[in-house]
């Protein structure tokens, strides 16, 4: 595909979501839907508009609509099982559901993404591989729903991943990744705008939830080990920011006898903030961390096997390493 239809994509994409998120946001504000402060995890000075995650979604989907031509061959499991994760969402935003109730939905979602062929395939064997692909969906769908506790972080964080698998995409010669990461990217972007620090609107779990089973999907759409087999784990750096606030997050609660699916100030941002940084400059430190983890999953996909185990020690040495200071915070 021609760079110039890249350009569009991501250009389309953007104008949408720049022209859908004020929409979304007045249309909130009128109907009262809207997240209140209060005084646990919900810090901000008053209240602000939710259902961002509309404005995303839709201007995802026009996109890809548009690229096809309406006919949605390559994509139909994509928007199947990404519609399904964004009504999910949505309900949830207006009507609190279920814990047990949103894994189930969720795992549908995976289930039709993975009959739809997008799926892992490096295990030996069929049933391995759609458990591990249900799984990782599902986790990752959950990662990027925990990240969504600050101004302008998931969909920051989603924006640089998506970006790393545009990348792989076209170095792998592929066409359907490049362009869903860049309307992807685009619509993140055109909400992005609205949503840095002071934010005057949420994503809601609409967005969130939407945005990392897009992110758990592009990740199985493309091959990782045209130099050496550990480029499988690729994904786990692109995608290191969420899984490492949400395992982080999991030790934290388990540590203090709470269950793992409730709130608390436990995500590193939180404690970030409560060690001094401003709001911004935790997104610093998150957004270059995504691009260095992003640079380094690249970077295995060149790499021999020895130096890929090389990269990968290190960082998980400095990520245990970065864990337990975190922890250490009051």
């Amino acid at each position: 595909m021609d760079f110039v239809i890249y350009i569009r994509v991501f250009t389309a994409a953007l104008a949408f979501s720049l022209f859908l998120t004020p929409a979304v946001r007045r249309v909130a504000l009128k109907l009262g839907i809207v997240d209140r402060p209060d005084k646990n995890l919900k810090s901000h000075s008053a209240p602000v508009a939710y259902l961002g995650g509309i404005a995303i979604f839709l201007s995802f989907l026009g996109v890809l609509l548009i690229v096809s031509r309406g006919k949605l061959s390559g994509f139909h499991g994509l928007i199947l099982g990404s519609g399904i994760i964004f009504a999910l969402g949505l309900i949830d935003d207006l009507k609190k559901l279920s814990v047990p109730l949103k894994f189930i939905v969720q795992s549908c979602a995976a289930i039709v993404l993975v009959l739809s062929g997008i799926r892992v395939d490096f295990l030996g064997s069929p049933v391995l591989n759609i458990i591990v692909s249900v799984l990782w969906t599902v986790g990752i769908t959950n990662a990027f729903n925990l990240l969504d506790i600050m101004d302008g972080l998931s969909s920051g964080v989603a924006i640089i991943a998506c970006f790393v698998y545009f990348a792989l995409g076209i170095a792998h010669g592929s066409i359907f990744s490049p362009t869903a990461s860049l309307a992807l990217a685009g619509a993140c972007l055109g909400f992005l705008i609205f949503n840095f620090p002071p934010a005057k609107i949420f994503m809601g779990d609409a967005g969130s939830l939407f945005l990392g089973f897009m992110l758990a999907a592009l990740s199985m759409t493309e091959s990782y080990t045209s130099q050496n087999k550990l480029a499988v784990f690729v994904p786990f750096l692109i995608l290191g920011v969420p899984l490492f606030d949400t395992l982080f997050v999991m030790c934290m609660r388990l540590r203090q006898g709470k269950p793992v699916y409730y709130g608390s100030p436990d995500h590193f941002p939180l404690r970030l903030r409560r060690a001094g940084l401003s709001v911004r400059q935790v997104l610093f430190v998150s957004y270059s961390a995504a691009v260095l983890l992003g640079a380094a999953g690249f970077a295995v996909t060149l790499l021999s096997p020895v130096m890929s185990v090389v990269l990968f020690s290190f960082i998980l040495v400095f990520a245990l390493f970065a864990a337990v200071k975190l922890s250490q915070t009051g």
